[in-house]
């Protein structure tokens, strides 16, 4: 499971742990690499959110992330299972830009 944190708006670097952090949601392998063309797209503009590896995103990183996933949606087909999971990334994407966070993602 890749847990995902929000961060204080002014943080510059990724925290040791998510001590003290407010989970912001979680996704499963099987729904991250349904949306594996979409995270591939994001590490290519820098913003890569990869499963086995604690990951670090300003508020801007998730905004170019945020508009990778809107533009290429269609790329998913339709697949329900990477609809499903492509509308809890979205989601969790606008609530982190509607709060000015970043986000940090630890894998477990």
């Amino acid at each position: 499971m890749l847990d995902i944190y929000y961060t204080d708006p002014s943080t510059t670097d990724m925290p040791d742990d998510p001590s003290g952090l407010e989970l912001a949601g979680s996704i499963d392998l099987d729904a991250h690499r349904s949306l594996a063309v979409l995270f591939d797209k994001g590490s290519l503009a820098g913003a890569g959110l990869k499963y086995f590896e604690d990951s670090f995103l300003q508020p801007a990183q998730i905004t170019t992330l945020m508009k990778i996933f809107t533009t290429n949606v269609s790329e998913l087909g339709g697949n329900r299972g990477a609809l499903d999971a492509f509308a809890a990334m979205r989601s969790l994407f606008e609530a982190a830009l509607v709060r000015g966070a970043g986000l940090v993602a630890f894998c477990d």
